[in-house]
């Protein structure tokens, strides 16, 4: 599991020794969803420095469906913040999934747009 640590409003997850695997992200996104009334009307921010990770099929899928589980019972915003291309394109076809009657999920390659949008201040990722 990854460390969770909450920076005021926003609920912030980073991968500190750039090893992920499927296991700590389901593991961190189960905890987050067993622990939601902690949680509540905050944000989130899940911080990829740029590991090697690369879901399976139906690993991706299990992302998505526990993305979309947090923004329905717990977070109006979530950002991911990767640094490979790859992720990214996992993260748009995540967005592309995603209900925004339930809560939005970005993807930036940027922390500081990512924290600027979670903030309200900016309202469209910048691509």
């Amino acid at each position: 599991m990854f460390p969770v640590k909450v920076e005021n409003d926003v609920v912030v997850i980073v991968d500190e020794n750039g090893q992920v695997e499927h296991e700590d992200v389901v593991e961190t996104l189960i905890f987050l969803t067993d622990n939601s009334s902690s949680y509540q009307n905050k944000k989130l921010i899940i911080l990829d420095s740029g590991s090697d990770y690369d879901p399976s099929r139906e690993e991706t899928l299990q992302f998505m469906n526990l993305i979309s589980v947090l923004l329905e019972n717990t977070f109006s915003r979530i950002a991911l913040v990767v640094s490979k291309t790859f992720h990214f394109g996992l993260g748009r076809m995540t967005e592309a999934f995603s209900e925004p009657s339930t809560g939005q999920f970005r993807v930036f390659i940027n922390e500081h747009k990512a924290r600027e949008w979670l903030s309200n201040r900016l309202t469209q990722p910048p691509y």
